[in-house]
């Protein structure tokens, strides 16, 4: 009696936005290195006798001053990566799928276009305020703004930015 398996084939492609660097695998190889971690990032597996649908696992890693937001799609809508930021796991659904006796033979069945996902990543201070182009023209009051960009209308303890510069108000 022979066997027969349905194997199903996946194709990610993982992009990082300036500020950041992201690794994937299907076979969830945890990165090595700093060395596996990339701006574009191609990720393939095969999966034998599940439904369609599997995951793929991520890691991002954030440059100094930057911080990771999360995944969008190619409509650039949020995904759920799961509780942890530290893994990641990106769900895809494939229309790729072979029966095999179970050898599996190459690269032939994998989908010609990638699943995309963009990592997200976002300066700790907003550009727009931390920008020299930003300017406060001299004789104008003490405008004070969140760490967000968004103005203060009420003193509040915390950080906050005065003139393009970051202060920390204690009453």
């Amino acid at each position: 009696m022979t066997l027969t398996y349905l194997f199903y084939w996946y194709y990610v492609l993982l992009t990082a936005t300036t500020g950041g660097k992201v690794y994937a695998t299907g076979d969830w190889r945890l990165p090595q290195s700093d060395d596996d971690y990339g701006n574009q990032v191609e990720a393939r597996w095969v999966i034998a006798g599940t439904e369609a649908r599997s995951s793929c696992y991520a890691w991002v890693q954030p440059e100094k001053g930057y911080h990771f937001v999360g995944f969008v799609d190619e409509n650039n809508q949020p995904v759920s990566t799961g509780e942890s930021l530290s893994e990641i796991r990106l769900w895809c659904v494939t229309d790729s799928a072979k029966q095999e006796d179970g050898i599996v033979s190459g690269n032939d069945f994998y989908p010609t276009t990638p699943q995309r996902f963009t990592a997200v990543f976002e300066p700790d201070i907003p550009e727009e305020i931390a920008s020299p182009k930003v300017a406060v023209a001299p004789g104008n009051s003490m405008e004070m703004y969140t760490l967000f960009g968004r103005k203060i209308t009420t003193p509040h303890r915390g950080q906050v930015i005065v003139r393009n510069k970051r202060k920390v108000m204690v009453k």
